[in-house]
C-alpha cells in the first residue's frame, strides 16, 4: 500500500497492552504496528495496530476491546506517542481495502 511508510511484526519487539480476563491479568502481543500517511502528512503519521483475528474467542475479545477501547484512548489522551488505532482485520487477503475504508470513515 503506497500510504504505508513503516511497518513490523509485533514478535519479541515487548510491545504489550495489559488486560483483565475473568479477573487475572495479563498481556496482549497484537500482530503488527503499521505507521500510515492517512492525509495528515508525514510529520504525522497514524500508528495502526493491527490484529489478524480467526475464530472467535473469548480471550480475543477481551485484548481487541481493551487495546481499541482503553489503550488507544489512553494513549491519544497521552498526546506524546503520536496518533495511535486500532484495526481489527479477518481477511488477510483484503487487509489493503479494509485498512483503507477504516482510514476513509
Amino acid at each position: 500500500m503506497r500510504e504505508v511508510k513503516a511497518y513490523v511484526k509485533n514478535q519479541n519487539l515487548g510491545f504489550t497492552i495489559p488486560y483483565t480476563l475473568n479477573g487475572e491479568e495479563h498481556n496482549y502481543n497484537p500482530d503488527f504496528i503499521v505507521r500510515l500517511d492517512d492525509g495528515r502528512g508525514c510529520d504525522n503519521p497514524l500508528n495502526l495496530i493491527i490484529e489478524v483475528s480467526g475464530e472467535a474467542r473469548k480471550d480475543k475479545a477481551a485484548k481487541v476491546s481493551t487495546a481499541r477501547d482503553l489503550w488507544v484512548e489512553a494513549v491519544n489522551n497521552h498526546g506524546g506517542f503520536g496518533r495511535w488505532q486500532f484495526i481489527e482485520i479477518s481477511d488477510p487477503w483484503d487487509a489493503a481495502s479494509t485498512i483503507r475504508a477504516f482510514m476513509n470513515h
